[in-house]
């Protein structure tokens, strides 16, 4: 196994050696070649992640600044965006959001107020994911907090990890959780790294264009969900009483307090035009302070991942690079040099579009680099063809959510997936109805984002 990740690092390193020290290929510069190359060796380590995520990013970042003509404030200004504050701050909401108790409370009266039904179970459940993207952001926080309290419900029903119910509640927190997030500007990070690298949106206007397109998906996922697995078993069985209400506690309080708060410089962006990253640090400033706070900062510093944190700045630069480089657009014409039969009929484009994000998010499963990498590319195509690059980017952002193929795909899923009530197989049977059930979505959103002012054709 050592020998192998070996291997993988030095195959990375040799493709990065190879395309700065080849003669550049046609129409790519030599400085574009060279962030080229940093691009695929980054690609290799996260895909084999044979070194760790964070380690990768230094490395790429090591090898970026290998390139000649960069200097370091380009290699790392990357870690300048919102992004990487906006995680700090999302970091800190969700700990406290955890710590309090106010996640479990959720939790618990989601769980067992299903009466003993797996049918209620599952549907309160569904409806839950938007309003606890709000209360908790990342879906990873959400999974780490839901899949304990589903667990002991479903055995509170006598349901096992066999049962038709079990599956379908692990998956929908592996698969469907997410999209919840994403429906919001500040929900996770798909939706913050395209709102930053599209440009232009407030919290109001991202939720307006997404709102419609991930529920009809959180929905139309969950319906495919209980036709696959079958229906749910019928049960009265509750082997656990319900508890007395307890009442809030003080840090419960405190933390709502400032989640309100949060939440309403979140929502009226459009007044004061702050960066979403700031109402998050703000909260996670008040609930970090002394005697006020409801967690210490040693709490938040083992909460808070740099791994995370390297490579979504890493991902970032990477793609500020491939767009200022010509990198992007020299890839953007190769793609477009096999879809260019489609320039004249735009949706089957996208539907292309859609399909080749799937493929690529196959090999990078970070969605932070998926994202950052496939955005300028589509740029470069979608005006190429005379489209509108915003709707085609939201497409893509909207794909690389949805469609999942395999367990280790996301952090989400695995995280279900470890729960062991769902198999592989599963979740590629859940990826392709996915994926024709985003097709589907896109296509019949294009018309409302038009009403919006949002339309196909470039203006």
């Amino acid at each position: 196994m050592f020998h192998a990740k070996l291997l993988w690092v030095a195959l990375a390193l040799a493709v990065f050696a190879s395309a700065r020290l080849a003669p550049p290929l046609d129409g790519l510069t030599p400085l574009g070649q060279s962030v080229l190359g940093a691009v695929l060796a980054g690609t290799i380590l996260w895909v084999s992640e044979a070194i760790p995520l964070g380690l990768t990013a230094l490395l790429v970042t090591a090898l970026l600044g290998l390139c000649p003509g960069l200097r370091l404030p380009d290699v790392v200004n990357g870690f300048a965006g919102e992004v990487v504050f906006f995680l700090i701050g999302a970091v800190g909401l969700g700990a406290a959001v955890e710590s309090s108790g106010l996640a479990a409370r959720a939790a618990r009266f989601l769980s067992r107020s299903a009466r003993g039904s797996p049918a209620r179970l599952y549907v309160q459940m569904i409806a839950g994911f938007p309003v606890l993207a709000l209360l908790i952001p990342s879906a990873i926080t959400r999974n780490a907090v839901l899949i304990p309290a589903y667990r002991d419900a479903l055995g509170a029903m006598g349901l096992d990890q066999s049962s038709r119910t079990g599956r379908a509640i692990m998956l929908a927190l592996g698969i469907l959780n997410p999209l919840a997030s994403s429906a919001f500007l500040t929900g996770g990070i798909t939706s913050i790294t395209a709102a930053t690298l599209i440009g232009g949106f407030s919290w109001l206007g991202w939720f307006s264009l997404m709102a419609v397109p991930y529920y009809a998906l959180l929905c139309g996922g969950a319906i495919l969900l209980w036709v696959l697995v079958g229906g749910f078993e019928s049960t009265g069985h509750v082997r656990e009483a319900e508890r007395a209400r307890q009442p809030y506690a003080a840090a419960e309080k405190r933390t709502l307090v400032v989640l309100v708060l949060t939440a309403t410089l979140w929502l009226t962006d459009s007044l004061h035009q702050l960066s979403p990253a700031i109402p998050a640090m703000i909260g996670a400033a008040i609930l970090l302070l002394p005697g006020v706070g409801v967690i210490s900062w040693k709490t938040f510093e083992t909460r808070l991942s740099w791994g995370l944190i390297l490579t979504v700045g890493t991902s970032l630069s990477l793609a500020t690079l491939m767009t200022s480089t010509g990198a992007a657009a020299w890839l953007g014409q190769l793609l477009l040099g096999h879809l260019s039969g489609l320039a004249s009929a735009p949706l089957l484009l996208i539907a292309a579009l859609i399909v080749a994000a799937v493929l690529v998010h196959l090999a990078i499963t970070n969605l932070a680099a998926c994202i950052a990498l496939l955005l300028p590319i589509n740029a470069t195509v979608a005006t190429a063809a005379g489209l509108n690059p915003t709707v085609t980017a939201l497409a893509l952002t909207i794909a690389v959510d949805a469609v999942i193929l395999y367990p280790v795909q996301t952090a989400a899923n695995l995280m279900a997936y470890e729960a062991g009530y769902f198999r592989r197989t599963d979740v590629v049977k859940m990826g392709v109805g996915m994926l024709v059930l985003t097709l589907t979505v896109v296509m019949l959103v294009i018309p409302y984002w038009s009403m919006l002012g949002l339309t196909l054709r470039a203006q």
